[in-house]
């Protein structure tokens, strides 16, 4: 007999080392029943450039959806991601705050499409660990 089974959250951030500590202290305090966890380089970096509807990444909230009905997506962007460069180039923090702002803005639209019942948030979070909750 199959279980149902829910999380409340599935979290999507980058597979960098550096944020893997915050991260799993902050979202293990705010979800202690658990979270699926998308990582991969660059965060949201491929479904926003792939942006098909056949994207790996896709695929991976999907499932999770279907299997564990999530209720919150939550994305989280990283300053100084390789994936796109690192933080050498902006000229300064804000701007690259900025540009993974609208890169999350543009995620966000694509996930309101294809997954439209779901809450989605959208942080930043800097090399201190400090968790920028960005608006949208």
């Amino acid at each position: 007999m199959t279980q149902h089974v829910q999380c409340p959250a599935v979290v999507v951030h980058c597979m960098d080392f550096r944020f893997r500590g915050f991260l799993n202290r902050h979202f293990d305090e705010r979800f202690p029943e658990g979270y699926d966890l998308v990582s991969l380089a660059g965060g949201i970096k491929s479904l926003i450039e792939d942006g098909q509807i056949d994207n790996f990444e896709l695929r991976q909230l999907q499932l999770s959806d279907r299997l564990h009905h999530p209720s919150v997506i939550v994305l989280v962007q990283h300053e100084d991601c390789g994936a796109y460069g690192g933080s050498k180039g902006f000229q300064e923090a804000d701007q690259e705050l900025n540009f993974q702002g609208q890169e999350l803005a543009k995620a966000k639209i694509l996930l309101q499409e294809q997954l439209p019942n779901h809450k989605i948030e959208t942080y930043f979070i800097r090399l201190s660990g400090e968790m920028v909750s960005l608006p949208g």
